[in-house]
């Protein structure tokens, strides 16, 4: 989890350029229902994704998959590419949250 570190100023006026702009990343989640024949082939499919993850299946055709991407376009670009796949019946977002990143925030244990 990300936490907000407090900011350091020396008083003295700070440009904040580009280097400076917190980067959003978007978790989402998703539900995919795939016809059982295809299962296999389109869990390989979804995992060669360089953004998404397999992480649960049902043997009857439903797969969970998580995104880690940099925008909401992105997302949507995903669950257009699942879609397109065949075997794949409807593919449904169930979760989707957006994190700030920059240099005011680091990972805490």
């Amino acid at each position: 989890m990300k936490q907000r570190s407090a900011p350091c100023h020396s008083g003295s006026a700070v440009s904040a350029g580009p280097s400076f702009l917190p980067e959003e990343v978007h978790i989402s989640s998703l539900v995919v229902h795939v016809k059982p024949e295809g299962l296999v082939q389109v869990k390989a499919q979804i995992n060669a994704l360089p953004q998404a993850e397999v992480y649960g299946e049902s043997p009857v055709g439903k797969l969970v998959v998580v995104l880690e991407t940099p925008s909401h376009r992105k997302v949507t670009d995903i669950i257009d590419t699942i879609n397109a796949f065949e075997h794949v019946l409807t593919t449904f977002l169930v979760f989707h949250q957006v994190e700030q990143q920059g240099p005011d925030f680091e990972d805490t244990p």
